[in-house]
């Protein structure tokens, strides 16, 4: 119920490690709650209702992970994208975050990491349409997209 076994996903940073020991904090937390306590069929609903989203999340991310690890690194689009998407950490933390930090340097849920790794994304496709090197990005333009992004949120 708890433990890596059940957690299993592919090789992504001890996650699915991380995955279970969230889980287990969760679950004591569910345990411990009054509301809950005297009802198991209750707390094993809320458990699966607070875990699936997040399991799903990292369990996705690991797979995308693998396959641009696999393939993504010799892709020239790829290649650019990351090298705009470190610019514009560089320019604007409190709005942009590596997926990478997100997960692996946060204690953001998976499931809110995806998300917001997701919208990043479509700010980089949209400036990296029709260009091949980083001197050819709008900046202008990428100040007014990464601005509808709003802050990175702030995680415990």
């Amino acid at each position: 119920l708890v433990g890596d076994a059940a957690h299993a996903i592919v090789p992504f940073h001890g996650q699915g490690m991380n995955l279970a020991f969230e889980s287990c904090r969760i679950l004591d937390r569910l345990l411990r709650d009054q509301g809950y306590a005297d009802d198991l069929a209750a707390t094993f609903r809320a458990f699966e209702a607070s875990r699936k989203p997040n399991a799903d999340a990292i369990a996705d991310e690991a797979l995308e992970n693998y396959v641009e690890m696999r393939a993504g690194v010799v892709d020239p689009r790829y290649l650019l994208q990351r090298e705009l998407a470190l610019e514009l950490e560089r320019r604007h933390p409190d709005r942009m975050a590596d997926r990478y930090g997100m997960v692996m340097f946060t204690t953001m849920p998976y499931a809110a990491a995806k998300e917001r790794s997701e919208r990043q994304q479509e700010v980089l496709d949209a400036l990296t349409v029709g260009i091949s090197r980083l001197d050819q990005v709008d900046f202008t333009r990428a100040a007014e997209l990464v601005e509808t992004l709003g802050p990175l949120p702030v995680w415990e």
